[in-house]
């Protein structure tokens, strides 16, 4: 898989985790309806914002990121090559205890390719810790990888 292709992959695990109830009027219940947001608007400012000032993320196949700044230009990186057309998050598991919340599941993002055109599907697994801090969910840690290629036979 291309080093892009495994940018987006951890940007939408990157987080991600479904809420389970509805979501607020004006605020996202947890980060993953956040990142979905601002993955949907193709809006790397919208997505950065969904993690904390001091959040670690690890893009599939690419470098760590500390820190929201750093979180941002990966994403904008990628949002610079790619638009996204969809994504989606398939919660597997999920656990709140207190300002804590965990969350580990699937995801799917459609891109376009900007210079060919061309459409694909990132499929992947993610793993995140998220903290409420200023009474909003935001991810201190966003795990996402790329599933693995098929078994040959």
């Amino acid at each position: 898989m291309q080093a892009s292709n495994r940018l987006c992959a951890a940007l939408l695990t990157c987080g991600l985790a479904l809420a389970t109830g509805p979501a607020l009027a004006a605020e996202p219940a947890f980060a993953a309806d956040c990142f979905l947001a601002g993955m949907k608007a193709n809006n790397a400012d919208a997505v950065a914002a969904c993690y904390a000032e001091d959040a670690v993320m690890w893009f599939p196949g690419g470098p760590m990121a500390k820190g929201r700044a750093a979180i941002h230009d990966g994403f904008a990186g990628y949002m610079a090559a790619m638009t996204v057309k969809d994504a989606a998050l398939t919660t597997i598991g999920e656990e709140t205890l207190g300002n804590t919340h965990v969350a580990w599941g699937t995801y799917a993002i459609t891109l376009v390719d900007k210079k060919t055109g061309a459409e694909t599907v990132e499929r992947g697994r993610y793993t995140d810790v998220q903290k409420k801090i200023g009474g909003r969910w935001q991810y201190i840690v966003d795990h996402p990888s790329d599933d693995p290629a098929p078994v040959a036979k």
